[in-house]
């Protein structure tokens, strides 16, 4: 079965820098890559894939799970574009990598690059936590938010993510940190 994202291409191009333009199978396998990297491992595999069905069956008519979805599509159209951002304009073809360039436009500088991936990583960020917070907040009306899956180990990571280039001081410098992330008693 081919992959269903959250996320058209038009939705995609109006809320992120991508352009309309751009071929969509360029971007399939990063909406893929982000929805099954990022986006499963904040809900945990068992809450995604019960939302991702309603989406796809368009059976979404609670609240809750209508604004829940709306912060997922929004955390993987910046997602994506971060991902996707170095691959738009470098190539793999058969004579190995190469450089896409077109009439009557330049090349942007790596600083350039650089700053815009910081800028949609940094919206992504915050979408991932605005997810977390209200999945946090409201964890009774998602039981499976809190259910870990047995068969892919794939569980819902509610860690803070959203982090800025402010300095506020270290909120958890008085934890324990024995345990890498993921692991449960």
């Amino acid at each position: 079965m081919a992959f269903q994202s959250f996320v058209t291409q038009d939705f995609l191009s109006k809320f992120t820098p991508i352009s309309s333009n751009i071929d969509s199978s360029s971007l399939i396998s990063h909406l893929e890559a982000t929805e099954l990297l990022w986006t499963r491992e904040i809900t945990g595999r068992l809450l995604y894939d019960d939302l991702k069905a309603k989406f796809i069956s368009q059976t979404l008519v609670n609240v809750n799970d209508i604004e829940l979805v709306g912060y997922i599509k929004q955390h993987i159209c910046y997602r994506a574009a971060f991902e996707a951002l170095p691959f738009l304009n470098v190539r793999i073809v058969a004579k190995g990598p190469v450089k896409l360039t077109g009439e009557f436009s330049e090349a942007a500088s790596l600083k350039d690059v650089q700053w815009l991936q910081s800028s949609l990583n940094s919206r992504a960020l915050y979408f991932e936590q605005r997810i977390v917070d209200y999945l946090c907040l409201n964890s009774k009306l998602f039981p499976l938010y809190t259910v870990a899956d047995d068969k892919t180990n794939i569980i819902p990571n509610g860690e803070k993510r959203y982090d800025s280039d402010i300095y506020l001081g270290n909120e958890n410098a008085d934890r324990d940190d024995r345990f890498p992330r993921g692991y449960f008693n």
